[in-house]
Formats: structure tokens, C-alpha cells, sequence
């Protein structure tokens, strides 16, 4: 068997840390053009102006009695 049949190590972690590093990039790089294009989209959320707003927003903290 010959040394040459198969590269070093080093080689080999060097580009699986390059891989890693691009796919983790690129992704990153996707979910953020993505969120910069939903917000340029969509309007604000307090903007809705009075209690138009979704979730529990005007919803009383405090239980009434019963």
C-alpha cells in the first residue's frame, strides 16, 4: 500500500471545516435575506393602531373574580 493513496488529515478536516463554514454561511445568509424581505413587506407591528392586534395583547392579567 502506498502513502500517496490517500491524503493527510489535515487535509481532510481542512475541508470538512470549509464545507461546514459555507453551508452554515449560506444558510445564515438565507434565513437573513429572507427576514430582510419579509420586513420590507410587511408593515409594522404597532402600527395597527388601537386593539386590532393579535394574541393577548389586551388581554387582563389579573382573573376576575367569581
Amino acid at each position: 500500500m502506498k502513502k500517496d493513496d490517500e491524503p493527510p488529515v489535515w487535509l481532510t478536516v481542512l475541508k470538512l471545516v470549509a464545507i461546514a463554514v459555507v453551508l452554515i454561511g449560506g444558510t445564515g445568509l438565507v434565513l437573513w435575506y429572507v427576514d430582510q424581505e419579509q420586513s420590507r413587506n410587511q408593515p409594522a407591528l404597532g402600527s395597527g393602531g388601537g386593539d386590532s392586534g393579535w394574541g393577548i395583547k389586551g388581554d387582563n392579567p389579573l382573573r376576575p373574580n367569581r
